[in-house]
């Protein structure tokens, strides 16, 4: 018997006569996952934080998935994409000219060392002309596409590039923090060019403070010019401790949506940000 609990949840009123194409976003949470449904439109039809009440089997967690969608009456095999976003820890970047798939955990051999139970996996960025690749368990990537046809896998560092955050850094310079149980990812921008992402452990605020302005210092940018755009997992104390180092500091929803009920105007959208991108 599966077990699960909605931690919050909004769904569009008679949400299967809905004959706007449709696309499902599913993002992997420490014990758990959340989802949001929109049209074409940007608008959110359907909303959901989901956690077990129990360490889950990586079959329960699956099975869990299913049920929520059949509880909600979403029915997911008619959506027109659908995405599964992953918090993966070892990624890195290679240009279009540069890539060569027989040699996917040759990339990694030099800077991050893979387990032998990492399976590597990529995904094509138009807008970098660039591939995104990351390591990640074989076992779960493969049971997703078993569960759901025709779904996308993603890390989160790729769904972070998929921002207007790159447009507007023409005069400024930009960094993405996402937040996560004991990590976070982030990404840097600069006049209109995207400079680095990448993952740290932290544990205090003054973690997150410190990577940020290392990454600073690393490329030379001027950090009285810098502005955070926060999202995530994130509280007070770590949004106060980036204040103290930078003058602007934003909590970052993502792209502008259109909400189908009011329920969802209360939805704290930076907490759920890569969904919405």
């Amino acid at each position: 018997m599966v077990s699960y609990f909605i931690n919050s949840k909004t769904v569009l009123e008679n949400f299967n006569s809905t004959d706007y194409q449709k696309k499902l976003s599913i993002c992997l949470e420490t014990n758990g996952f959340s989802f949001a449904v929109e049209n074409e439109k940007n608008k959110l039809l359907a909303f959901a934080d989901v956690a077990c009440n129990y360490p889950e089997t990586l079959s329960q967690v699956i099975e869990m998935i299913k049920k929520v969608f059949s509880d909600l009456g979403i029915e997911y095999m008619l959506m027109d994409e659908i995405e599964l976003i992953v918090p993966a820890n070892k990624h890195t970047w290679i240009p279009e000219h540069l890539f060569d798939q027989a040699r996917l955990r040759e990339y990694f051999s030099l800077t991050i060392p893979l387990d032998v139970k990492e399976t590597v996996f990529y995904s094509f960025s138009e807008k970098l002309q660039a591939y995104s690749l990351f390591a990640y368990s074989d076992t779960i990537i493969s049971a997703f596409k078993v569960a759901i046809p025709r779904i996308k896998v993603k890390s989160q560092h790729a769904k972070m590039l998929e921002t207007p955050l790159l447009e507007k850094s023409r005069m400024k310079t930009n960094v993405e923090i996402y937040l996560r149980k004991d990590y976070f990812d982030v990404a840097v921008f600069d006049s209109k060019n995207f400079l680095i992402s990448n993952t740290y452990r932290y544990s205090t605020a003054d973690d997150v403070a410190y990577y940020a302005l290392l990454l600073l210092k690393q490329f030379r940018l001027n950090q009285d010019a810098i502005e955070i755009y926060l999202s995530g997992k994130a509280d007070r104390n770590i949004y106060a401790c980036l204040e103290r180092f930078f003058r602007k500091v934003t909590l970052y929803t993502g792209k502008k949506l259109e909400f189908a009920t009011n329920d969802m105007y209360h939805l704290h959208l930076y907490q759920y940000s890569m969904l919405f991108r």
